[in-house]
C-alpha cells in the first residue's frame, strides 16, 4: 500500500510566515504613515500654489485686482488672519472698485467671490502676516510694504491645535510669493512652529 503525502503548510511553516509579515509591518507601517503624512502637506500646498497661481492669472485676465484671504467660513475675511488651514477665498472686484489688501465682503456689491477654499484636514497653514495677497492688473503682487507674501504648510496630528511643526521624516513646504507674482516653492527645514522663514 502507498503512503500518500499530506498538501498544504505545517504549523512550523505557518510560524515563520507570520513572524516575517510581522516584522515587515513593524519596519513599513511608520514609512507609509510619514508617507501618507507627507502626501497631506504636498497636496494641500500644491492647491494653495494652484489657487495663488489662478488669482494671479484672473487679475491679469480681468485686467483688476483679484485677492486671497484666509476663511473659516467660506464667506468672509478671517480679521487679521495668518491661518489657512481653515481655507481661503479668492474674490475681485467690480469693475474700477478694486483695491489692493481689502477684505471680501459678501454683502458688498462691489465684491466677486471666484472660489472658495475648503477646510485642510491634518496641516497646518500659516502667512507670514496678515496682509492680504492680492495682484495688479499685470500679475504684479500688491502689497502695502516691501515684504514678500510667504506660507508654510505642515503636518499637524488630527485633533491637535497651532501651528504643526516639520521634521526630517515629514518636512514641510514654503510658498514665497515675488513682486512679479511668480511663485517659488521649498522644503523647510526640522521646526516645531511651522511658520515661513
Amino acid at each position: 500500500m502507498k503512503r500518500q503525502g499530506h498538501r498544504g503548510f505545517s504549523v512550523v511553516e505557518l510560524m515563520i510566515a507570520l513572524a516575517v509579515a510581522a516584522i515587515l509591518l513593524v519596519v513599513g507601517a511608520p514609512s507609509f504613515r510619514d508617507a501618507l503624512r507627507r502626501n497631506k502637506v504636498s497636496a494641500t500646498s500644491n492647491a494653495l500654489l494652484a489657487d495663488i497661481a489662478y488669482a494671479r492669472s484672473e487679475a491679469i485676465n480681468r485686467g483688476n485686482i483679484v485677492s486671497i484671504c484666509p476663511s473659516s467660513d467660506q464667506k468672509t475675511c478671517t480679521a487679521n488672519g495668518t491661518a489657512y488651514e481653515n481655507g481661503w477665498l479668492i474674490y475681485t472686484y467690480a469693475p474700477g472698485k478694486g483695491t489692493p489688501n481689502a477684505v471680501y465682503s459678501s454683502t458688498s456689491t462691489d465684491n466677486i467671490l471666484l472660489r472658495a477654499a475648503t477646510a485642510r484636514d491634518s496641516v497646518s497653514v500659516q502667512a507670514l502676516d496678515s496682509v492680504i495677497l492680492s495682484f495688479g492688473s499685470q500679475g504684479q503682487s500688491r502689497r502695502p510694504d516691501t515684504k514678500q507674501p510667504k506660507f508654510a504648510t505642515c503636518f499637524r496630528a488630527v485633533g491637535a491645535s497651532g501651528t504643526g511643526s516639520s521634521s526630517n521624516a515629514v518636512p514641510g513646504a514654503q510658498l514665497t510669493v515675488n513682486a512679479s507674482g511668480s511663485v517659488t516653492s521649498k522644503s523647510l527645514g526640522v521646526q516645531t512652529g511651522c511658520v515661513p522663514t
